[in-house]
């Protein structure tokens, strides 16, 4: 959820080949996640895995896959870990099942499981450090979601739940106004040392201040 208005709910098509594209309901693509390309493209996406031209599929779903459209992140995680289009990439399709799950596609929290299981933790480190910078790009570009889906990463990617992080982003959060902040960053308060608190919310304005949120 965004603070801004949301564009309709997609529909992620059934695949007629051994790949499975969702058939269920994409989380809604707000218009502060970077979209500049179009339900079209996206249509035209699925309707070449349908024709078998995955390598056209990889090509558009990549193309929106880096414009933060989380359900075409999520159809390149599944091409990508069935070696459809290009070859098998763990890796990548991990990056991109992750960065789905953070904005909001829950089927590929089980995508990334069943990932995790076929690499090694080196691997998973280095794709747990690109999930983070894409957040933190996003966030210098002044892209809102991305201030969420950053403090949803410290308890949700992480090895292990680092709820100090958590707590300053969500506090950010809460402060920029996205929608399910307030209840989070209380929930993550709760599992903070009181006396670390204060600062933590030090760094948390600090961190405000100097950040441009846009709705674009």
């Amino acid at each position: 959820m965004t603070l801004f208005s949301l564009f309709p709910a997609r529909l992620l098509a059934t695949c007629l080949t051994s790949v499975l594209l969702a058939v269920a309901i994409a989380a809604p693509v707000s218009a502060s996640d970077d979209i500049d390309t179009s339900n079209a493209t996206f249509a035209e996406a699925i309707q070449a895995v349908k024709d078998r031209d995955f390598r056209h599929a990889i090509k558009l779903f990549r193309l929106q896959a880096e414009q933060n459209q989380h359900d075409a992140q999520y159809n390149l995680a599944l091409l990508l870990e069935a070696g459809k289009g290009a070859p098998q990439n763990f890796s990548e399709a991990l990056v991109w099942a992750w960065s789905a799950k953070l904005g909001g596609i829950e089927a590929s929290g089980d995508l990334a499981e069943d990932l995790l299981d076929m690499l090694p933790e080196d691997a998973v480190d280095d794709v747990r450090k690109k999930v983070k910078q894409r957040l933190e790009d996003r966030i210098d570009a002044g892209n809102a979601p991305a201030v969420y889906q950053l403090a949803q990463y410290h308890l949700e990617i992480v090895e292990e739940p680092d709820f100090e992080m958590a707590y300053i982003w969500y506090s950010i959060s809460t402060a920029i106004g996205l929608p399910g902040s307030l209840e989070a960053r209380d929930d993550a308060r709760g599992n903070v040392d009181d006396e670390k608190i204060a600062e933590l919310q030090d760094k948390a304005g600090t961190i405000y201040e100097s950040l441009t949120i846009t709705s674009d």
